[in-house]
């Protein structure tokens, strides 16, 4: 095209001949994927899945409808991300991966924890995984896991903590409990404490967390104690008042 904005009437071919004959040729990419490909990983990207949760966030039967994010673990090295996935059946911590990017990658392999972790006869299909709308979770490899497991995604609006509330939460306590109270929060956000020594805690608290820790709302029960006891979806309601306080009962669904 420019050789004929200057008046040099010539052809594509000859030009390219031309090129390779001089050692002139660029290099060119391949595409990784086919068109089709990438005409359907933009339309994941621009198709953002529906908000189902609409912060409500209950369940009446485990790991039906559960919650997700990524947050930061700042070490001495640098920093280090916890991704999470909780069931508001019980507030149970069904997975987790700690890592050093906060990428898809994370993510996919938290999803394939969770899928193993349930292995033994509770089945993701048509359950939920409500997260934020990162690009993480946007990503066209997490989506299609999420498809090929059968599992609904759920995704809040854009920088909106609120829409996922449980998990912030979850994290503040996280952050709370198991960082601050141990190491002191200057020091945890100040880069203070090696990865060493962070993260082995953070795995020793998660486990405590879910088998140990007893959770008001649960009967005073640790969330894996409470489920345990209500295999089927039973939830607490409140009966009757009595002097001192409420008195409890199970209903199943």
């Amino acid at each position: 095209m420019l050789l004929k904005m200057k008046g040099v009437n010539t052809n594509e071919n000859h030009v390219l001949s031309l090129m390779g004959s001089n050692g002139l040729l660029s290099a060119v990419r391949r595409k990784k994927y086919s068109e089709e490909v990438y005409l359907k990983r933009r339309q994941m990207r621009s198709d953002v899945p529906p908000d189902l949760i609409q912060r409500h966030f209950f369940a009446i039967e485990p790991a039906r409808r559960m919650v997700g994010d990524i947050t930061y673990l700042p070490v001495l090295e640098g920093m280090m991300y916890l991704n999470t996935i909780e069931d508001l059946f019980n507030g149970e911590i069904l997975a987790f991966r700690i890592g050093e990017h906060p990428d898809t990658e994370l993510c996919i392999e938290t999803v394939l924890d969770l899928a193993r972790t349930l292995g033994g006869g509770r089945s993701l299909a048509g359950a939920i995984i409500h997260t934020d709308a990162g690009s993480t979770y946007r990503a066209c490899e997490y989506r299609w896991l999420l498809r090929k497991l059968e599992v609904r995604p759920s995704m809040g609006e854009t920088c909106e903590v609120y829409d996922n509330a449980a998990m912030e939460s979850l994290n503040g306590i996280i952050k709370t409990e198991c960082l601050y109270n141990r190491f002191g929060k200057t020091k945890v956000e100040n880069h203070m404490i090696s990865k060493e020594n962070l993260v082995p805690i953070v795995e020793l608290y998660i486990q405590r967390y879910n088998n140990e820790r007893p959770k008001e709302a649960l009967g005073n029960l640790s969330p894996v104690k409470f489920r345990e006891q209500n295999p089927k979806g039973k939830f607490l309601v409140v009966k009757k008042e009595l002097t001192g306080g409420l008195l409890w009962s199970r209903t199943e669904v």
